[in-house]
């Protein structure tokens, strides 16, 4: 298993790691949250995080995963039902 898949597995297993909830939040706003989030992971040296975007209509989650793929500092991601696991 690759560096990247054992820290997958890790958070899978719920080992703790920085988690960003974002149920009840409209896409912009959302957004806004996530690039505050990662940001403070960056400087924080945080190598993995969780980002719930819960189920509803899937507008969130589209728009979240969008800007997660354009995100330059996140290396990889792997959604698991209504929430992701970014690496950086």
């Amino acid at each position: 298993m690759d560096k990247n898949g054992l820290k997958f597995f890790a958070a899978q297993l719920g080992a703790k790691i920085a988690t960003l909830d974002l149920h009840g939040f409209y896409p912009d706003q959302a957004l806004e949250k996530l690039d505050i989030f990662v940001y403070q992971c960056v400087e924080k040296n945080v190598d993995s995080a969780r980002i719930i975007y819960g189920g509803g209509t899937g507008k969130l989650r589209e728009v979240i995963l969008g800007k997660i793929k354009d995100c330059s500092v996140i290396t990889d991601y792997q959604e698991e039902g209504g929430s992701c696991v970014i690496l950086f």
